[in-house]
């Protein structure tokens, strides 16, 4: 047998050879390298993290990283791992922990600080890495870039978080100590898909498509997550049960308390429009307070979107809006990762859109240096008006008789809110309902016989009382034009919690009566208001189903169906000069 043996045909012997090598995965694939694969990622805790990995097809590694965190299932972003690694990167796209292929608990905002910094530097030591790791992505995919960043990850270049919540308090899912009712049903939509592996549960889907202001007026507001999927959601209750005042719960989310330890390039993109505009806006300051010079900064016509658009609703915006968004990023890693001097740090930093004109402005700071800030003041009006105006916005306090204007708010009767109606035609001519209610009081300027540029920040300063210890005020800043039809200028609203009023951190009751001085912030944005059309202000006490309706007890009112009617007084004189302040060019 052993003769037999050493005298096997050379071209058997070749054949044999030849049959291994393609039953490895070599002959067939003619020396090319792989281009896809998913791995596991290990974190400090022994989880393992699903990431999916896109490799270039230009030249053997290494290469710098772009890395995208998600909740929403990283198999859906498949084109953004294709669009990346064509451009020279290996990207990464992970869903973090307990989502989708991902092992652990998934709990929203707690680990992504750590899961981000671990992945970050596992990614770096592999060997097809240069060391040189960038984030990009939007809104949940950019808070975790900001988790991220605030661990000061070695390898860590650069981060790109697009239409980006900046805190629990100011976004999600508090805004000002006011539960987000609204956008906490419609996340917990999204996420609850992968929790119960439907592609949409059908009592979301009902809620959606009937009238969803009735089925969300059901008390207590906790037990909405078991009424809608029939079952209890514990990051919905987790909210509920831990408000702003106990604050504990949220230390890994509250990112705005940390930006100052984020030295990196940042590069920050937003919609007028979107509803994650004001963290934009927050984030920037916060950045830039703290000494960070290199922090880009476009915002455009755009909703909440990390892609431009030309058109939104019945508006068209011209062709200068739809500008390729990718290609700045893509520009940007090249400069920061690969160090290709590509002009981009030659640009403004600044770059926001004009609405109205429907043009771009550059500058290197924002607010924009030119830019003046304004006051208009509330004037007492006639509460008679036909109209269903209240009273007049004017430059001057002019401290008009009787200097304050009232109106009655019954929580089981709550006030529809203006971005409920945002969602549903964005920028299109209507009157909104809510103008037509006793429980909305509005104050309007005279047809300006000039163009009126807003461009910046937008605040409310109101003097009021109420007959509750407890409540809200919720303003909106809108155009009306000569028909009378109301434009949207951008997400301009805001919500103050009374007893959230000096601190989010402290609830202070109110003396009932007694009158007191409320700051709310109505975000920015870059308006240009054309002559002949006017500048509207509504005021309430409720916008809902957004926002969650104050009972008016003191309690907390996502947990109780007792509620009181408030008797609410907006004063506008010269001893209590309510105003809003923006800035104009």
């Amino acid at each position: 047998m052993s003769s037999h043996g050493h005298n096997r045909n050379p071209a058997t012997i070749f054949l044999f050879i030849l049959i291994i090598i393609i039953l490895n995965g070599y002959g067939c694939t003619n020396n090319q390298p792989e281009l896809f694969k998913t791995i596991m990622i290990p974190v400090r805790d022994g989880t393992q993290l699903a990431t999916d990995l896109y490799f270039p097809d230009s030249k053997p590694s290494p290469f710098p990283t772009v890395l995208l965190r998600t909740p929403y299932n990283k198999k859906l972003l498949k084109a953004y791992g294709d669009y990346y690694s064509s451009h020279g990167y290996i990207t990464a796209i992970q869903d973090v922990r307990g989502k989708y292929d991902s092992k652990g608990d998934w709990k929203p905002y707690e680990f992504e600080g750590r899961d981000g910094y671990d992945t970050i530097e596992w990614l770096a030591n592999q060997e097809f890495s240069d060391g040189k790791i960038g984030m990009v992505g939007g809104s949940y995919s950019g808070s975790v870039q900001l988790a991220a960043a605030i661990n000061a990850p070695p390898h860590l270049v650069t981060i790109i978080p697009n239409i980006t919540p900046a805190t629990p308090f100011n976004n999600t899912p508090y805004e000002n100590g006011v539960f987000a009712l609204g956008w906490g049903i419609r996340w917990s939509n999204i996420v609850y898909e992968d929790i119960t592996g439907q592609e949409m549960n059908e009592r979301f889907r009902e809620v959606f498509q009937k009238n969803w202001y009735e089925e969300l007026e059901n008390l207590p507001v906790i037990d909405l997550d078991e009424m809608i999927t029939g079952e209890k959601i514990d990051f919905w209750r987790a909210w509920i049960n831990n408000p702003p005042v106990r604050n504990s719960y949220y230390h890994d989310q509250n990112y705005l308390a940390n930006l100052h330890r984020i030295n990196i390039p940042v590069f920050l993109q937003s919609g007028w429009f979107d509803v994650a505009n004001r963290g934009t806006k927050l984030i920037y300051k916060n950045l830039i307070d703290s000494g960070n010079k290199n922090v880009k900064l476009i915002i455009g016509p755009w909703v909440h979107s990390d892609k431009s658009s030309k058109q939104l609703g019945s508006l068209y915006l011209g062709e200068k809006a739809g500008i390729n968004l990718f290609d700045i990023y893509v520009k940007w890693f090249d400069y920061w990762l690969k160090g290709i001097d590509n002009g981009i740090t030659n640009d403004p930093l600044v770059q926001i859109f004009n609405i109205g004109p429907n043009n771009w402005i550059y500058d290197d700071e924002y607010p924009i240096a030119s830019a003046q800030e304004t006051a208009l003041y509330l004037m007492s009006g006639s509460n008679n008006n036909s109209s269903g105006i209240q009273g007049k916005l004017i430059v001057e306090n002019s401290g008009s008789s009787p200097g304050f204007t009232t109106f009655r708010y019954d929580p089981s009767n709550p006030t529809p809110g203006i971005s409920d109606y945002l969602k549903k035609n964005i920028l299109s001519e209507y009157q909104y309902i809510i103008e037509k209610r006793d429980d909305v009081i509005i104050f309007e300027t005279d047809p300006l016989t000039y163009p009126l540029t807003i461009m910046g920040s937008i605040s409310a300063e109101l003097y009021a009382s109420s007959s509750a210890i407890d409540t809200d005020f919720s303003v909106t800043l809108t155009a009306v034009n000569g028909k009378g039809n109301i434009f949207p200028i951008g997400q301009t609203f805001g919500v103050i919690r009374a007893k959230h009023r000096n601190s989010i951190n402290k609830a202070e009751l109110l003396e009932k009566l007694n009158v007191y001085k409320y700051t709310i912030d109505l975000s920015h944005t870059c308006y240009t208001i054309a002559p002949g059309e006017k500048l509207r202000l509504e005021i309430s006490s409720c916008s809902f189903p957004e926002f969650a309706r104050n009972l008016n007890t003191g309690k907390n009112n996502q947990t109780t169906k007792d509620f009181i009617v408030a008797e609410q007084k907006i004063y506008h004189n010269k001893e209590y000069p309510s105003r809003i302040v923006f800035y104009t060019k």
